[in-house]
């Protein structure tokens, strides 16, 4: 064999050994001789390599280190899983809260419009119906108007074709109208009967003006009929019929009592005797006496119920001279009671709508039947709360409210 070929063999041997050990397999027992390539060649001898040979050993610690490694993996493996899974929990959060909040931004904003549409409905109901108000205000306000116009029309075809009697000539005359100064009674002229009486007295007052100006106002029991004799009593002075302003009002059971000298300061005024029908006969007389134009010149204005006056003018028929003008107030009804509190409305200088006057009818059923003195009261009452809240607001415009009549 030549000496390369020698070397040849030797490399691969060593490589193969080279290859086992890293197998774990036993190192060869073959031997290998060099020799010199100066020498004559002498054979290889090696040693018979076993057919089957017996694996090395495992050591402990390698076999320890595999279910380790499997161990580490399945840890790291299902860390991956967890971090994973944790991570898609967070992403699936994260856009379920920004769905949440979309969802929650367009239900906002859905509402919102919802709310500015119903408000703006509202807003436009309420106008309309405020337009609705003042267009049925003004319809009732301008059917009033047409009603005052055509009740003044009324009256005054009545008066102009109607004729009565003058209560001191007896001559038949017509009625005509009231002066226009007689502002204070101006409300009365629409009530039926009363409203004759009225203008019949002040009418054949001017123009006998030499003869007695006493009036009897008539009523029934539980009738409040002192206002009625104020408005005459101030009629009086407005139209130059009297001298002075000075009322003087006197209880008949008071007036008994007292001398006659205590009304000397009422000179040229009026004096009003409530509850007439209750003054003595001998009393009248003297106040009859103390009130001509000779001693202190006042108008003596009776009050009272009518049955207990005509019983003491029959009594004392010697005194039914002095008193000409009879105003009966009796026959007023509910009706001609919200005339009145129209004419004293307009008479104060206010105004007030309908459902104003409905509640002055309304406050009747809590009144004697024609009590003009407790219905002007609450009329007064009710302009006294217009007053304060208007002067509260700061603005007068002397218009009631329903507000002010409770």
């Amino acid at each position: 064999m030549k000496p390369f070929k020698n070397a040849y063999d030797a490399i691969k041997k060593l490589l193969e050994s080279i290859k086992r050990s890293f197998r774990g397999e036993p190192k060869p027992t073959n031997t290998v001789q060099v020799v010199d390539d100066n020498k004559e060649e002498e054979p290889v001898s090696f040693e018979e390599i076993p057919q089957e040979m017996e694996p090395a050993p495992v050591p402990e610690e390698t076999k320890q280190e595999k279910p380790k490694k499997k161990e580490i993996d399945a840890e790291k493996k299902a860390r991956e899983q967890a971090e994973a899974k944790a991570k898609k929990a967070r992403e699936d959060d994260a856009a379920a809260r920004k769905k949440a909040a979309k969802d929650r931004a367009e239900t906002e904003k859905r509402v919102a419009a919802q709310m500015a549409r119903e408000q703006a409905e509202a807003q436009k109901k309420y106008e309309e119906e405020v337009r609705k108000r003042a267009e049925r205000a003004a319809k009732r306000e301008a059917e009033e108007k047409k009603a005052e116009q055509r009740a003044a029309r009324r009256q005054m075809e009545d008066t102009t074709g109607k004729t009565v009697t003058d209560p001191v000539t007896g001559e038949t005359v017509p009625l005509g109208t009231l002066p226009a100064e007689a502002t204070y009674l101006k409300k009365y002229e629409k009530l039926s009967t009363t409203g004759d009486d009225v203008i019949v007295a002040i009418n054949s007052i001017v123009k006998h003006s030499d003869m007695p100006k006493n009036i009897v106002v008539l009523g029934r029991n539980g009738f409040g009929t002192v206002k009625v004799g104020e408005d005459f009593a101030r009629s009086f002075y407005s139209m130059g019929l009297v001298k002075s302003e000075k009322i003087a009002k006197i209880k008949a059971r008071q007036l008994n009592k007292i001398g006659l000298e205590k009304l000397k300061d009422l000179k040229g005024g009026c004096l009003i005797i409530e509850n007439a029908g209750l003054v003595t006969p001998a009393k009248l007389v003297e106040v009859i006496k103390n009130s001509s134009p000779e001693e202190n010149d006042y108008v003596v204005i009776l009050t009272g119920e009518i049955d207990s006056l005509a019983g003491f003018f029959e009594d004392n028929s010697e005194i039914v001279d002095y008193f000409i003008y009879l105003i009966d107030i009796h026959k007023i009804r509910e009706r001609g009671m919200v005339t009145l509190a129209k004419g004293y409305v307009k008479e104060r200088g206010y105004t007030a709508d309908k459902p104003v006057y409905d509640k002055f009818k309304a406050a009747l059923s809590s009144m004697e039947v024609g009590n003009i003195d407790r219905f002007i009261e609450m009329i007064d009452a009710a302009i006294a709360k217009c007053d304060s809240r208007e002067k509260v607001d700061g603005n007068e415009k002397k218009e009631i409210h329903t507000e002010d009549c409770n």
